[in-house]
């Protein structure tokens, strides 16, 4: 069972990752009266059980209140791969220095689970694999051990980044494997996780899929 971004990203928050101050609505002028609150710029994220959204205009920047009543309009009628977007995530805009990729999947072949980490966050992480696999490094985990913060700077040090984003991007990685067995999921991801200019962290997308046999 896949969750939406919108449920996935309040998982996020309360397990301690840092995510953007958001909102869903389900009406253009909620969305007016949320990034009003939120502060502009926004991104309007159309809310669907899949993927493809970018590619299918279901990601759109709004920098004003006509933009975003005109571009929610456009978002609640749209239909993504068959699915009719009733919801909207209204999210601020982040403008990183840095996208990087953080997740937990099951191995297909042992069926444990893997951690995965990519210096190259913002697309599909199986393509970054097919086309550069050096760019992604994995970590398989013996479930009857578990994953601890050493695992995790271990792996990230294939990545080449700073003493203090290593450490948070650790910290991050264990909590990602708490809640991928807290909630038996099947799949969990940060794509892209946003450096800040600060050197502060934001998981811009959440992805969940829980095992719900």
């Amino acid at each position: 069972m896949r969750l939406y971004e919108f449920e996935a990203a309040d998982i996020f928050e309360n397990a301690g990752i840092p995510v953007p101050r958001r909102g869903v609505v389900q009406t253009p002028e909620e969305a007016i009266q949320l990034a009003g609150k939120i502060g502009y710029p926004v991104m309007l994220k159309a809310q669907v059980l899949g993927g493809g959204r970018g590619l299918a205009g279901g990601i759109k920047e709004a920098v004003t209140p006509e933009e975003v009543e005109n571009r929610a309009r456009d978002l609640l009628a749209m239909e993504i791969r068959g699915m009719p977007v009733r919801k909207i995530l209204v999210a601020e805009k982040v403008a990183p220095t840095q996208e990087l990729y953080l997740g937990v999947t099951v191995d297909g072949f042992s069926g444990k689970p893997v951690v995965i980490a990519s210096a190259q966050g913002g697309v599909r992480i199986e393509e970054t694999a097919h086309s550069a696999p050096e760019k992604v490094l994995i970590h398989q985990v013996n479930p009857e051990f578990g994953f601890y913060p050493y695992h995790a700077r271990g792996l990230l040090r294939g990545m080449g980044l700073s003493q203090r984003l290593l450490i948070s991007c650790a910290d991050l990685l264990v909590r990602l494997y708490t809640l991928f067995t807290r909630w038996e999921a099947l799949v969990i991801e940060i794509n892209p996780l946003a450096v800040q200019p600060n050197g502060g962290v934001l998981a811009v997308d959440a992805r969940m899929e829980i095992d719900d046999s």
